[in-house]
Parts: structure tokens; C-alpha cells; sequence
């Protein structure tokens, strides 16, 4: 009779674990031990998500002589990455699109994003605003002069180009953090800021 309780016991702490190691997504419907392509079965696993971050250093000396810096990177980049999402998706709807429909789209593109960003960003500076075009090549893989020609015409990118030249930027400029000091130390600190270390 004490075994008997012992084993039950045993048994119910047993199955209760087990009961609480069930993976999710073996409760899921669409879960599935293996697929069978072509007449073979091949198992299926499924696998968490894994967020691998480069590892990366900046020393407290860093950080203290860049207050400046970190703080344009915190403010611009929400909008290198609005801006990255905005070229995915005029790219993907103007594919298929006439010439004629094109120029329509991004016209009304333009003044959309105009009215949604322009305010905001008048009130950056200029420092900011050099940030923000190395942090859009970053997110897009694009110089600004390269996404206003393939957007807007060779001749607008060149207008833009003309203009910030008389303020100092340089639309053409690339962001190369494996050569470039200056945008190492702007990906190095963009990366502690996307992690939640600065």
C-alpha cells in the first residue's frame, strides 16, 4: 500500500512536468514530425527564433566624447528605418507599373511622406540631418542619391545633389564601416542602440 502511493505520487509529479515541458509548437495545428517530398520522408524540425547580434565594443570613453553623436542616432534612426519600409513598399507596388502610372504613384508617394515626415525633420540639424543620409544607406543599402534617381529621375537625384552639396552633404556619399572611421563609430553605436545598451 506505501509503495502503491509512493509509485502514484511519483507518477503524477512525473506526468506533471511533463505536461509543463510540452513545446508550443506542438500544440500548434500546423505541426508536423516529418514531410514526405517525392516519396521520401524528411523529418522536420522547427527551430526558435535567434537574434545574433554583432559583437561589438564601445569603451566608456567613447560614449562620453560622443554624447552628441549617440544622441542624432537615437533621433534619426526610427526614421532611416520608416525610410527603408517606405522604399520595400513603393518598390514592390510600382513593379508592374506603366511609365505614365509610375509617375503618378510617386507623386502622390512624395506628397504623402512629405506630410507625414516634412515637419519633424525641418527642426533637425545638420548634423543630424549627415546622420540621418549615412543611416538611410545603412537601411537600404543605398546611397540617397542612388534612391532619389531610381525614385524620382537622374535629373531630380541631381537637382538634390546640387542643393545639399551648398550645405555639405554629399548625397552620393556610401556608408563603409569597414574602412571609414567615422561611419565604424556610427555603426558601432547604432548597433548599442538597436540592442538597448545606449
Amino acid at each position: 500500500m506505501k509503495y502503491r502511493r509512493l509509485i502514484l505520487l511519483l507518477f503524477l509529479l512525473l506526468s506533471a512536468s511533463a505536461l509543463q515541458a510540452q513545446d508550443p509548437l506542438e500544440q500548434s495545428p500546423n505541426y508536423q514530425l516529418a514531410v514526405i517530398i517525392g516519396g521520401d520522408t524528411i523529418p522536420r524540425y522547427y527551430l526558435r527564433e535567434l537574434n545574433v547580434v554583432k559583437r561589438v565594443s564601445l569603451t566608456e570613453d567613447e560614449i562620453k566624447r560622443n554624447k552628441k553623436l549617440i544622441r542624432n542616432i537615437k533621433k534619426m534612426l526610427p526614421y532611416a528605418k520608416a525610410a527603408r519600409r517606405e522604399l520595400d513598399i513603393v518598390e514592390r507596388d510600382v513593379k508592374n507599373m506603366s511609365k505614365g502610372e509610375r509617375r503618378k504613384y510617386m507623386k502622390a508617394k512624395e506628397d504623402e511622406i512629405t506630410a507625414r515626415y516634412a515637419e519633424e525633420l525641418k527642426k533637425c540639424t545638420i548634423s543630424q540631418g549627415k546622420v540621418l543620409l549615412k543611416l538611410l544607406d545603412r537601411e537600404t543599402g543605398k546611397s540617397a542619391y542612388m534612391c532619389v534617381g531610381e525614385l524620382r529621375g537622374k535629373v531630380r537625384a541631381g537637382f538634390y545633389q546640387s542643393f545639399a552639396w551648398i550645405f555639405g552633404f554629399k548625397l552620393k556619399a556610401r556608408y563603409d564601416p569597414e574602412h571609414n572611421k567615422e561611419d565604424n563609430l556610427i555603426e558601432r553605436i547604432t548597433l548599442y542602440v538597436e540592442s538597448g545598451r545606449l
